[in-house]
């Protein structure tokens, strides 16, 4: 008996919770609360870099310098080739 009242109870104060006005679920911290996309601040327009006089990219493959291959084994010397290539 006293477990059957205090279902019923629980079940009573459910409902009426599930009643509540969006005010009341906010407060409780049941409802969600999305964003604004209205309140969006509008962001500066993109600038410029203030060097205007760099040098071009030039292609690398032309002028790659070669490694300093003196003092190293046979392997590293090998190994440093097949990576240049």
């Amino acid at each position: 008996m006293k477990k059957s009242v205090i279902c019923l109870s629980l079940l009573a104060l459910s409902l009426a919770l599930s009643a509540c006005s969006t005010a009341t679920k906010e407060k409780l911290g049941l409802a969600k609360k999305a964003p604004n996309e209205f309140m969006v601040m509008p962001k500066a327009p993109l600038s410029l870099p203030p060097e205007y006089d760099l040098r071009p990219v030039t292609d690398m493959s032309q002028s790659e310098p070669k490694a300093d291959t003196e003092g190293m084994s046979e392997a590293e010397k090998n190994l440093i080739e097949e990576v240049e290539k």
